[in-house]
């Protein structure tokens, strides 16, 4: 039964066109590439300074507190 789903799979694959960049290589853009967009994003980047740090942050703590909370050792309670 396996023998025959891979040949059958096999015949499909060998039958199926298969284009791997197909849509990447498509003409159409969606958005304007006119423009100067890597300027205007690092400008909004840099004067909002301050989200940034506060999500570096939060990353940095919740980082810690993962670790920490895999290193915790398992107290077994006292069975009596």
């Amino acid at each position: 039964m396996a023998v025959i789903a891979i040949a059958s799979f096999t015949v499909f694959i060998l039958q199926s066109p298969f284009e791997s960049f197909a849509y990447s290589t498509s003409p159409d853009h969606f958005i304007s590439i006119d423009e100067n967009i890597g300027a205007e994003d690092s400008g909004f980047l840099w004067s909002f300074r301050v989200t940034d740090l506060m999500a570096q942050a939060f990353a940095i703590f919740a980082a810690s507190v993962a670790c920490l909370a895999m290193l915790r050792g398992v107290e077994k309670e006292a069975s009596e």
